[in-house]
């Protein structure tokens, strides 16, 4: 198959003076030949011609094309499937101090600080110092230092990622503050995404397209930022379980070891005191939360009733069809935690008709390896692999044993929500939205989205410093190095000795180091992630 090449300007005129000899028996070809000079002219145009050929081949190779040009080709490849990630704003906390130590002062959301650069970080949070407020600033003393307050830099990119005490300045400084510092630098803000990076995950994505593979599930979530939290998924690792191959975990994470955030579906806790003892009265003083038609249950045990009557004010009368034992105490009980069979229309509406094999549940994913309770009106607590089975990832419960006529079932489990609930929606689609949410694991395959385990590691070292530089400064800057390489670690990446030396050692002023702690290279499995802090490094 022919392929364009390229040719210079001498290759050129080389072969235009070859086709002059060989047919019209002119034989100059001394440079101060005029035929060689007018041959030199169309060699030139030629060589131009070549050049521009190869600048446009270059536009359309997804391996030569940059910026503009290669997102475009990627628009070409995948119509609205992958676009260049764009930057992310560094987070991280900061402290607000006074001279004072008498009443509350607050430090309003949205409040704007900066570093003597100016590189500026607004407040996400409420900040409030009190009385008894701990001290976080070393001297400092109770009642003068403000909580943690969460701030995320004002311009997406790696220049907000600070080293500790460098945000110190204020952009309008709030009543009854004196002074603000981060004690630990901000981190997570990345620039946009570079060609070569790009260029490499466009590939690992078209690689899997229709396989499923580890990589099409992997890129497919990278860099998806939750609209809610503002939380980017910045890792990713799928790991197939060596057995079952329809069995995938993926493990995500934001790069702070915290992307995991969940709720629970208890139902609601009843502030009044219910007295069970064991019969169908339940004592109480305030029956003002409940409502005939109801489910409760005391918190403790699980099981769930209808109440059937109420005495204001003295009893709740509950129904129990199934003959279950009833709890006796007095300890918190709960209210309609969520409804598995509502709409279902039998028992007026909200129980099941008869017959249901399949319902699913309402927040999903459920968080792995939590105790959850499926609950029947009328057989109680139901047993997992027993009574029913579930896929944890998409909510869907198959009742082993068919539902009958007006039994009620409720779920109490806790859910993830967040990156996690996103990732999994991405990783499973969205019937409702296909557009959106195509999905990226094929039939059959069960993709479980967690986060992995942090692993904060212990460094232990000692530097030299190299005559005419300060020792305190060199030390911060090791320790900056250190925290740069442990924290940049990707889901499962080993932490090794020698590249932590190299890190170190490339610290302008360090002539030489020592490192006791780690030992030898730490293996990170493929469920877990290393991370570091300051209180985790000592250099001296």
């Amino acid at each position: 198959m022919a392929r364009f090449q390229t040719k210079r300007y001498d290759q050129i005129l080389v072969q235009l003076l070859a086709k002059m000899v060989s047919r019209t028996g002119l034989s100059d070809i001394s440079d101060s030949s005029v035929m060689k000079h007018l041959l030199a002219s169309v060699a030139r145009a030629i060589d131009e011609l070549y050049y521009n050929a190869s600048l446009l081949r270059d536009l359309f190779s997804v391996d030569r094309a940059t910026g503009d040009d290669l997102d475009q080709r990627a628009a070409e490849i995948l119509p609205g499937l992958i676009t260049r990630l764009d930057a992310v704003k560094a987070t991280g906390n900061v402290v607000f101090s006074r001279q004072g130590t008498t009443g509350t002062t607050t430090i309003p959301i949205g409040t704007k600080v900066s570093t003597a650069g100016g590189q500026v970080f607004t407040t996400t949070a409420v900040g409030s110092i009190t009385t008894a407020s701990p001290e976080q600033i070393a001297g400092h003393g109770v009642g003068r230092d403000s909580n943690l307050v969460s701030v995320v830099a004002n311009a997406a990119g790696s220049d907000g990622n600070v080293s500790s005490g460098t945000i110190i300045k204020f952009q309008q400084k709030p009543a009854g503050v004196d002074e603000v510092t981060n004690p630990s630098a901000t981190a997570n803000g990345t620039d946009q995404e570079s060609d070569d990076a790009f260029r490499n995950r466009l590939k690992q994505l078209v690689a899997g397209l229709a396989r499923s593979t580890v990589n099409a599930i992997e890129s497919g979530v990278l860099g998806v930022q939750d609209p809610d939290t503002g939380q980017t998924i910045l890792f990713a690792h799928a790991v197939e379980d060596v057995v079952d191959r329809g069995e995938v975990i993926l493990y995500i994470d934001d790069g702070t070891g915290s992307a995991e955030s969940t709720d629970i579906t208890e139902g609601t806790d009843l502030a009044a005191a219910y007295t069970w003892n064991g019969t169908t009265t339940v004592a109480t003083a305030d029956t003002s939360e409940v409502s005939v038609g109801d489910f409760i249950g005391l918190k403790s045990d699980n099981q769930l009733f209808e109440i059937s009557a109420i005495t204001p004010g003295v009893s709740v009368t509950i129904l129990n069809p199934g003959g279950l034992t009833i709890p006796t105490g007095a300890t918190t009980s709960r209210l309609n935690p969520e409804n598995m069979t509502e709409g279902l229309g039998g028992g007026g509406g909200d129980a099941a008709v008869g017959g249901e094999e399949d319902l699913y549940l309402d927040n999903i994913p459920m968080k792995y390896a939590v105790t959850h309770y499926i609950v029947s009106s009328t057989r109680g607590i139901l047993v997992e692999n027993t009574d029913y089975l579930i896929n944890q990832a998409d909510g869907h419960v198959v009742f082993l044993v068919a539902l009958s006529a007006d039994e009620y079932v409720f779920a109490l489990y806790t859910y993830y929500t967040g990156l996690i609930a996103l990732g999994q929606l991405i990783v499973d689609g969205d019937p409702d939205d296909r557009a959106t949410y195509p999905g990226l694991r094929a039939a059959g395959v069960r993709v479980i989205v967690q986060t992995p385990t942090v692993l904060v590691q212990n460094i232990v070292g000692t530097v030299t410093v190299a005559e005419g530089y300060d020792n305190a400064s060199i030390e911060d800057d090791v320790v900056e190095a250190i925290k740069e390489y442990i924290n940049g670690l990707g889901i499962s990446g080993d932490v090794l000795r020698a590249e932590l030396i190299r890190r170190m050692m490339s610290v302008a002023g360090v002539y030489n180091v020592g490192l006791t702690t780690p030992a030898a290279d730490v293996i990170i499995l493929d469920d877990q992630m290393a991370r570091t802090t300051d209180v985790n490094i000592s250099i001296n």
